[in-house]
């Protein structure tokens, strides 16, 4: 008898959701001293990865130490400090960019030399020591163009300083710049010429592991997608080119909004939203997977937001309160990739609230996945509820996401079932099946004060998340943690 009730015990717990069997434990946590940057525009992030790992135990952090200087710190194994290495900021100086490499960790800082002139400087830390490699210019550019930028290979072996040249019409014609290594030893320099392709408005710029580097261009009254791809072994560029808006069905319509992302196998996909000029509503969901090594482009079945998509995604919402009428302020976030080659593209509603010091608002999570040959595969909608002050603003809301084999893992800090916590969210990237939102256990305090910080929340290892948090069980100040899921 006793036997048999186990029997059915067991039984019912392996049948319950996934969420309910996941366990976490906190493996180490330590005081972290963290001052934000008031310089930072935290509605659009400069650096939103401020947490790097380096392997399955080690990871870099850049955080900001005093008002004048930024701090890099590597930590190993149980949160063991192995060296801190301090940058001086002068003047207005502000910190640019944040990478990793094989060797080395850079930090770009951008000074304005008070002649006319945008400097951006690259500081190389070795990643063994923590010394002092190199701190060199990187780029000067005129501080009444548009801002110089900075852009990382996703292995953080390359990196690629440039300047937009543009003309009367605040039309980008050229984009010139130089290509170094982690370790800041220039590579070449590039130039490239846009004038063949007219009345460009936006240009996204990404390099790859191998170097290679992609201009996204969005052109023609924002209804032309082009990329160019560009070589380190030729000045020759490989062009693809397609007409996203325009007149189609009767309906004028335009890119309203983009996402671009280079994986690190090379492969550049592109999504973007397109509006109806007349009404502004989102018309579609248009997705490309740019072949450069096939000389092809792949294009998505597009997704139409028909008049009942926004109907089935009210029905989700169970809160109080008027539901929107239209579509709004959803943008997109993110394109990730499995390892079974399947795109998920991910778009967030997120907007400031109307009023002085209003709140910052981040909600439902729209998700649109293809398999291997870019076939729709399924679409679904996570409802989510964040809120945070005017200072804050997203550095602790939004979401945090990583891919594991065929799982998409989603961290969000929310208010959910009485508990303050960073919840987990997994789907099934084969057929979107998702769990229901799971507390790690953290119990983040809830208070008007700072008690999350998304911008230093990482994945070791599938199971390993180190992040910044303040618990809320009397405890002074954040901690860094190594949190471990079971």
């Amino acid at each position: 008898m006793k036997r048999s009730i186990l029997y059915f015990i067991l039984l019912a717990l392996l049948c319950q959701p996934l969420s309910i069997l996941a366990q976490s434990k906190l493996k180490a946590s330590v005081p972290f001293y963290y001052i934000p940057d008031a310089s930072e525009d935290r509605y659009n992030q400069q650096i939103t990865r401020k947490t790097i790992p380096l392997n399955t135990t080690d990871f870099v952090i850049l955080s900001k130490s005093t008002g004048s200087k930024y701090a890099v710190e590597k930590y190993n194994q149980g949160l063991k400090k192995v060296w801190t290495a301090v940058i001086d900021l002068t003047g207005t100086e502000t910190v640019e960019a944040f990478s990793a490499g094989k060797d080395a960790a850079l930090v770009v800082t951008r000074r304005d030399n008070g002649q006319g002139s945008q400097l951006l400087y690259g500081h190389a830390i070795d990643l063994t020591t923590g010394k002092s490699l190199e701190s060199k210019l990187l780029l000067e550019a005129p501080a009444k163009g548009r801002r110089a930028r900075i852009i990382t290979s996703p292995d953080g072996n390359f990196i690629l300083a440039c300047r937009y040249l543009i003309d009367g019409n605040e039309q980008i014609r050229n984009i010139s710049g130089t290509l170094y290594n982690s370790s800041l030893r220039k590579v070449q320099d590039v130039t490239y010429s846009l004038n063949n392709v007219p009345a460009i408005l936006s240009a996204d710029v990404q390099v790859s592991n191998t170097g290679e580097q992609y201009i996204s261009l969005l052109s023609e009254n924002m209804t032309r997608l082009t990329v160019h791809q560009y070589s380190t072994k030729s000045k020759d560029a490989v062009a693809m080119s397609v007409l996203v808006g325009g007149l189609f069905e009767g309906k004028k319509v335009y890119i309203m909004d983009s996402k671009f992302t280079l994986m690190p196998n090379g492969t550049l996909y592109g999504a973007v939203f397109i509006a109806d000029e007349t009404s502004g509503q989102y018309h579609s969901l248009k997705t490309v997977k740019f072949d450069f090594d096939a000389k092809d482009m792949v294009f998505a079945e597009e997704y139409k937001f028909t008049p009942e998509y926004l109907p089935k995604v009210n029905a989700q919402d169970k809160s109080a309160g008027p539901k929107p009428s239209r579509l709004e302020d959803i943008y997109l976030s993110d394109l990730l990739l499995t390892a079974e080659n399947k795109l998920i593209v991910i778009a967030e509603k997120k907007y400031l609230e109307a009023g002085e010091n209003s709140p910052y608002v981040a909600k439902e999570l729209h998700l649109f996945a293809y398999d291997e040959f870019m076939n729709a595969a399924w679409n679904s909608v996570l409802l989510k509820s964040q809120r945070a002050a005017s200072e804050d603003a997203f550095s602790g809301i939004s979401y945090s996401a990583y891919v594991d084999g065929a799982t998409l893992n989603l961290l969000t800090l929310e208010d959910m079932n009485g508990k303050y916590d960073l919840h987990l969210r997994r789907i099934n990237t084969a057929n979107g099946q998702a769990t229901a939102a799971k507390a790690i256990g953290l119990n983040v305090a809830n208070d008007k004060g700072l008690a999350y910080v998304k911008d230093f929340t990482s994945w070791l290892t599938p199971k390993d998340i180190i992040t910044v948090v303040r618990p809320g069980r009397r405890t002074q100040g954040l901690k860094l943690s190594h949190v471990q899921l079971r």
